[in-house]
């Protein structure tokens, strides 16, 4: 397979066309690793990020695109606040891509009032500026058959708490939300990097069409809303 045939991929030119009319000129990244789209290269597969691929196409939209990539792998919420979050409402942008709390649970002490305080204090002071935020809950990676039995259960129990933290702190401030839990190609270990982790450049390519497919679904709600 290549990304040509892979039916989760979307072209540059694909992603244009889905986002034609999309509004964002100024667009900022913070987080931890999945944010910054370490990776691997695969064969048959540009060795692009997921937001080096939406930043592509939304430069078909607006050439003047502006951006500001701010993430950091092994940070957590508290960190990503703390360092990322002001710099990036400096940069006054009009979407702001988030994901966080894999950090936070993998560590001893995972507490899951500190993740839903800390993406409130995040999404909603994004919100407050009147600019769009893009957040995930993450793919359950227990389910590829890469973690190992003794992990398998914790992992996926943990991801799914921050994943419902996150939806509804999404849900409650009217941020964009993307689920990658339970897509069928969580399963799919050909997605993943051999740190068994992180997503190889078939999974960032997933990755960018499936936000990019729910910013013109915000898109599309928002036109009929109005």
């Amino acid at each position: 397979m290549t990304e040509a045939t892979d039916p989760y991929v979307l072209s540059t030119e694909a992603g244009a066309r889905l986002l034609a009319g999309a509004p964002w000129k100024r667009i900022a990244v913070i987080g931890d690793s999945i944010s910054a789209g370490i990776r691997e290269a695969v064969p048959g597969y540009q060795d692009l990020s997921w937001v080096d691929r939406i930043s592509a196409a939304l430069r078909r939209v607006h050439p003047d695109l502006d951006e500001i990539r701010l993430a950091r792998r092994d940070l957590t919420l508290t960190e990503i606040r703390r360092t990322q979050l002001r710099p990036a409402l400096d940069f006054r942008p009009d979407l702001v891509f988030l994901s966080g709390g894999g950090n936070d649970f993998i560590r001893p002490g995972f507490d899951p009032a500190t993740v839903r305080a800390e993406l409130t204090e995040i999404v909603s002071r994004v919100r407050v500026t009147g600019a769009d935020i893009l957040t995930i809950g993450m793919l359950d990676i227990s389910r590829a058959g890469i973690v190992s039995a003794k992990h398998a259960e914790a992992i996926g129990r943990a991801t799914r708490i921050v994943a419902r933290i996150t939806r509804e702190v999404a849900r409650e401030h009217g941020a964009i939300f993307v689920s990658f839990t339970d897509h069928p190609l969580c399963a799919d270990a050909g997605i993943y990097c051999g740190d068994r982790l992180h997503l190889n450049c078939r999974g960032q390519a997933f990755e960018a069409a499936e936000k990019m497919r729910a910013l013109a679904a915000h898109l599309a709600a928002r036109s009929e809303a109005a």
